[in-house]
C-alpha cells in the first residue's frame, strides 16, 4: 500500500507567508533606525509619537512602556536616546502639569517623515490593488491576529504576576 503525502492545511499558506511579511517589516525597521541612528525600539517609540500626535493625542512615557512591553526604567532610558539624538522633547503636560508630554521635534518630522512616507506610499499601493473584498478579508484576518496576539501577551503578564 503506497503512502500519501497529506496535503498541506491551506492555514500554513497564510501562516508562513504573514511570518515572511513580519520578518520583512522588522528589517526594514531595522534599517530605517539604523539609517536614522537609533534602534528598532527606539523607531517603534518614534513611531507611536508620531502617530498621537499627528492623532491629537498625547504620549506620556507610560504609553510608550505599555506599547513597548518594557520597564519604565528602560522607557526612561529610551527617551532619553531619543531626546539626545534630537527627535523628541519633553514638555509639561496640557493635561496634567505633574506629567511630562513626549513630542516629535522638527528633526523628527523631517528626518522619519521622508522615509517613512515613502515606505507609506509604497505599502498604500500595494494595498490599493486588493479588491473591496479582498481588502475586508484581509483587514478581518489581520485584526484577529492582532487580537489573538494581544490575548496571548495578556496572558503572559497575567501568568508572571501570578508567580
Amino acid at each position: 500500500m503506497k503512502h500519501e503525502p497529506e496535503a498541506t492545511p491551506p492555514d500554513t499558506g497564510v501562516l508562513e507567508a504573514l511570518q515572511v511579511y513580519r520578518a520583512a517589516e522588522a528589517a526594514m525597521r531595522r534599517r530605517t533606525g539604523s539609517a536614522m541612528g537609533i534602534g528598532e525600539n527606539d523607531l517603534l517609540a518614534l513611531r507611536l509619537i508620531l502617530d498621537n500626535t499627528a492623532a491629537g493625542r498625547p504620549t506620556f512615557a507610560k504609553d510608550i512602556s505599555a506599547y513597548l512591553g518594557v520597564s519604565s526604567a528602560s522607557t526612561t532610558l529610551l527617551v532619553d536616546r531619543l531626546a539626545r539624538a534630537g527627535f523628541v522633547e519633553r514638555r509639561p503636560s496640557r493635561i496634567d502639569k505633574r506629567s511630562v508630554e513626549l513630542l516629535p521635534t522638527r528633526a523628527a518630522l523631517g528626518d522619519t517623515g521622508p522615509l517613512l512616507a515613502a515606505a507609506q506610499e509604497q505599502i498604500a499601493a500595494a494595498t490599493a490593488e486588493l479588491s473591496p473584498d479582498e481588502a475586508e478579508t484581509v483587514t478581518r484576518f489581520l485584526t484577529k491576529m492582532r487580537e489573538t496576539v494581544d490575548r496571548i501577551a495578556a496572558e503572559r503578564i497575567a501568568r508572571t504576576k501570578r508567580t
